[in-house]
């Protein structure tokens, strides 16, 4: 039998590309503890076990008996999958004693070690000298004396044993799959007080490095294990190269002994870096990282990273020049918004940058751009009190690693003072960095002017985050995140490790999910948190179907027919924390698509209950095999008349579809005391009501739950598709395509003004610049009635009823005197172009083949689609004219006049196009009365920067997602050209 052994662990970060290979914090406490007391070690790096927690458990297994367990609490960014990780690892060996440390763990020892904590104790500081004395006393049959141990700092770090890189034996085979960098340790500790850095909560301010014969040393031993050409190795000193005797001296070892990597990466400062330094970093295949953090005088004040500001500065700008010289490539970091920080020195930071990158036509640097985060044990963190009085500072999640997911978003939601709020910090973050990240990728060469995958790597990662795309996202989110609040709670969570299956793409984005679910307070109870880690919707339907689970859009694809495989997670979520399935319970799954959501019930009601999953139709081979691998599911088909009935008595039922009303003939199937069930209720297109019912004896509760928008339950009992046939007779058709020359003479004239951005405008740069332009123009934009002008003319034919109406009728809106210049004005222009508009038209030879093409491939689909959508509203639909206006383009322009729908655009457009947009302007009538019920404001201003433009960009936005639910729900072969129609509309 094994003797028992120390478990080092560590929980691996959520980084799935490009992962640093070494554990060097763990490799040397053990190797330490292993030469202190002779006890057996072992490592456990989660970055790279893979597998899911039952693998876990037999790793375990198999590396066990267990004297101590240690889990390394690193980062503030691990932290709740710590403590999941931890409650895990506790409740499978409830007698070994379970130890943490790292820097959150320090900086927090409180957030570790409490009352009710999977934790025994915490490790402070650095780890090599209390691990010792807590092994020696459990080896002479003790327990743990104290929650705290430490800290205690190795003085003289070649008192330590070489690195026992053999404890990594069990990954080494495999090493270079699993990582792309190397990480290594030669020195420790930073002297700077840097006010945003963590690092002094762990070691001080000392810096501490092996002696540089001892440090070259660790690299020879590193060389004869693997070859360091395969490697970038990562030099992960929070400063390098303190010192400048001994930085030389280790550069000029690793020149002499050959110690290449592919390259070295370390992170140092620029303030003692002379031509010779540079030099030698060059010849010894480095890259250097400098924290530059701001341009700012102001701000390098404040943020304690320079006494001498200026020098500072002007030591950047040498290191770039010398950089040049002599081949080194560096990366420098600008951190924006940090505490204190206001508009004037975002801008001189910029302009630093600017200068330090741009001043050459080439550069060996590459920037990197950061928000200020807000870390645990940082001088910011330990005196936000201050910051808040002194500068202003919001911090709008002070506690946000209690949080399980978006950390780094969290992190950095802070308003930097009085006069800099976040919003204004990240739209100059992106709209000012991202151009200059993409100069400088421009004029960036790498060592030998190729560049390293590494800075490749961060090169295409900085243009992507810093885009005005990313600016908006992080602003609603940031808007999202004020109206929640804060949390502020301290628990062990779950007791399930998360993040351990990491090179599963959709393993990863369903924990991702649960996370946020977790974040948002909708999952509350443990075995449905449990079932929703554990079970992956990949198992049960195509990875296209489980990505829209996971990614919460399957929601709103309103196809009718057929159903989704199923709902998304967070419905499902919501949904179940209602039913609230218990072990034993009876449930009855409707609507049946996969087995999911029975695996799923299956896990909650255990080996004791039952899930009948009711199909509609006849099941699928592989809906079939999924549930015979659940051993309490039962699959059936919907019996007659559908699949909404279901016979017995059930603790619950699900129906995963939309239905106008929850059936009647469900409510005797549901137990009388206290059986639940779980509907969607509403209308096809819009929000639907998800809702949990009660049965108490012969009364029902319905409470709702959320607002969703789920597929709708095409067969009895839910929503029905319904067959439009056209009209026999061709007495009064219902669609007309007409070539009327009045309103395609009204917009031929109106193309020719130049409204600039207006949501009116029809405007078409190439038409010849005619005398009647300009004062129709001025007419134009001086009647607040203008916008009538568009609906002048489209019930009329002939162009002389045309000039009659503009001289005599009344026109709403154009009959005061503004109005009556514009129809001047408009009837001069008329009487202008009409004989020349009149003879191309009637020598237009496309006239004579549009028709055909319209009447044959867009009437017919146009009459269902017109038909079924206003049958929703309970309602005919009127006939429709559809009016050849060339001039109009891609473009239309509607009403309703005389109990008709009028609709003028280009019959030269391809017939899709046609159809979407004739569909288009259709839905309108159906959602401008739902935007306009909440609007109070001018609505005929269409201008840029009016509240009418913003209205009409609405309405036009609420139209577009309506026509895509229809074309989804009934026509899912229009949705290619739907994606072209919108693609020109622009």
């Amino acid at each position: 039998m094994k003797e028992p052994c120390v478990l080092l662990i560590s929980p691996g970060i959520i980084r799935w590309t490009d992962m640093d290979f070494g554990l060097p914090h763990l490799v040397s406490m053990g190797g330490y503890l292993r030469q202190q007391t002779g006890v057996r070690v072992e490592l456990l790096d989660l970055n790279y076990e893979g597998g899911d927690h039952q693998s876990l458990l037999r790793t375990l297994d198999a590396l066990g008996p267990f004297l101590l367990i240690g889990l390394s609490c690193y980062s503030s960014f691990d932290y709740r999958r710590v403590m999941a990780l931890a409650a895990f690892l506790k409740e499978r060996f409830p007698n070994v004693p379970l130890i943490t440390g790292g820097y959150h763990a320090t900086a927090l020892p409180d957030e570790v070690v409490f009352e009710g904590s999977p934790f025994d104790a915490v490790l402070l500081g650095e780890g090599e000298l209390p691990l010792v004395q807590i092994v020696q006393g459990l080896l002479g049959g003790g327990t743990l004396e104290q929650q705290r141990y430490g800290p205690d700092l190795v003085p003289n770090l070649d008192d330590l044993p070489p690195y026992a890189w053999d404890l990594l034996d069990r990954y080494w085979p495999r090493a270079k799959d699993l990582g792309a960098k190397f990480q290594v340790y030669l020195s420790r500790g930073c002297p700077y007080h840097c006010t945003f850095c963590m690092e002094r909560s762990k070691s001080g301010y000392q810096w501490r490095a092996y002696s540089a014969e001892r440090a070259v040393d660790e690299l020879r031993r590193l060389a004869a294990r693997t070859d360091l050409s395969h490697w970038v190795v990562n030099l992960a000193d929070p400063l390098f190269g303190f010192r400048r005797k001994w930085r030389r001296q280790v550069l000029e070892g690793i020149i002499e002994h050959q110690l290449f990597p592919r390259q070295y990466w370390t992170l140092t400062r620029s303030d003692d870096l002379q031509s010779e330094d540079v030099e030698l970093l060059a010849r010894a295949h480095f890259s250097i990282g400098i924290g530059v953090e701001s341009g700012s005088p102001t701000m390098l004040s404040k943020m304690q990273k320079a006494a001498r500001p200026e020098r500072y500065l002007q030591a950047l700008l040498r290191l770039g020049r010398l950089s040049r010289e002599h081949g080194l490539n560096w990366a420098a970091n600008f951190i924006v918004g940090h505490p204190g920080e206001t508009a004037e020195t975002m801008a001189e930071t910029h302009a630093f940058a600017q200068e330090l990158f741009t001043s050459a036509r080439e550069t060996c640097g590459w920037i990197s751009i950061d928000p200020f985060r807000l870390y645990p044990g940082a001088e910011v963190h330990e005196a936000r009190q201050r910051w808040e009085q002194e500068e202003g500072a919001v911090f709008y999640e002070p506690e946000w690693w209690h949080r399980w997911a978006d950390g780094p978003f969290h992190a950095q939601h802070i308003d930097p003072s009085h006069t800099l709020t976040y919003e204004e910090r990240v739209r100059f973050m992106m709209s000012r960095y991202g151009p200059l990240v993409r100069e400088v990728q421009s004029r960036f060469r790498g060592q030998g002017r190729s560049v390293d995958r590494v800075y490749a790597i961060s090169m295409d990662e900085q243009c992507k985050m810093l885009s005005m795309d990313r600016a908006e996202h992080l602003i609603s989110w940031g808007r999202l995140a004020k109206e929640r609040g804060s949390v502020t709670r301290r628990d062990p969570g779950l007791a399930l490790p998360l993040g351990i299956h990491r090179r599963d793409s959709l393993t990863r984005l369903r924990e991702t999910a649960v996370r946020r679910l977790l974040d948002n307070g909708v999952l509350r109870t443990d075995s449905l948190i449990q079932a929703l880690v554990t079970i992956g919707p990949e198992e049960f339907m195509p990875e296209g179907a489980a990505r829209a689970v996971l990614e919460d859009r399957v929601e709103a694809s309103g196809n009718p027919e057929p159903l989704p495989p199923s709902l998304s997670l967070r419905t499902l979520a919501i949904g179940l924390e209602a039913l609230a399935p218990r072990i034993g319970d009876r449930i009855a799954h409707l609507t049946a698509q996969s087995a999911y959501l029975s695996a799923i019930l299956s896990h909650l009601v255990g080996e004791q209950g039952q899930v009948v999953a009711v199909h509609d139709g006849t099941p699928s081979e592989e809906l079939i095999s999924h549930c015979e691998g659940l051993g309490n599911v039962v699959i059936l088909p919907a019996p007659a008349p559908g699949p909404l009935t279901v016979e017995g008595q059930w603790d619950g039922v699900w129906i995963g579809a939309a239905l106008p009303r929850f059936p009647p003939n469900l409510e005797p199937c549901l137990r009388a005391d206290g059986g639940r069930a779980i509907a969607i209720l509403g209308p096809r297109f819009r929000p639907q009501d998800l809702v949990v019912l009660t049965r108490w004896d012969d009364a029902i509760d319905e409470r709702i739950l959320a607002r969703v928008q789920a597929p709708i339950l095409a067969a009895p009992g839910g929503w029905h598709r319904v067959k439009i046939r056209p009209k026999e007779t061709d007495s009064d058709p219902e669609i007309q395509f007409l070539n009327w020359p009045a309103p395609a003479l009204l917009f031929h004239v109106l193309s020719h003004l130049n409204l600039g951005k207006d949501a009116a405008s029809l405007y078409n740069p190439e038409q010849t610049v005619k005398d009647w332009v300009s004062p129709l123009q001025q007419a134009y934009a001086d009647a607040p009635g203008r916008l009538h002008l568009h609906a002048l003319a489209l019930n009329v034919q002939a162009i002389p009823k045309l000039k009659a109406r503009l001289q005599f009728s009344q026109i709403g809106g154009l009959d005061d005197d503004s109005g009556m210049r514009l129809r001047r004005a408009l009837l001069r222009a008329i009487e202008v172009e009409e004989d020349a508009f009149l003879r191309r038209w009637n020598d237009d030879s496309a006239q004579s083949t549009w028709s055909k093409s319209m009447n044959a491939h867009v009437g017919p689909a146009l009459l269902q689609l017109r038909a079924t959508l206003w049958e929703q509203q309970g309602k005919s639909p009127p006939p429709l004219r559809v009016l050849h206006c060339p001039d109009l383009g891609p473009r239309a322009r509607a009403t309703a006049i005389g109990g008709m729908r009028w609709v003028a655009t280009s019959l030269l457009e391809s017939p899709e196009h046609v159809l979407l947009q004739v569909l288009h302007e259709e839905m309108h009538p159906l959602t401008d009365p739902v935007v306009m019920s909440d609007w109070a404001g001018p609505q005929r201003d269409t201008r840029s920067g009016t509240d009418g433009y913003s209205l009409h960009q609405q309405l036009e936005s609420v139209a577009i997602g309506a026509t895509q639910a229809v074309l989804e729900a009934w026509a899912p072969e229009h949705l290619p050209a739907f994606e072209r129609w919108l693609e020109r509309l622009g």
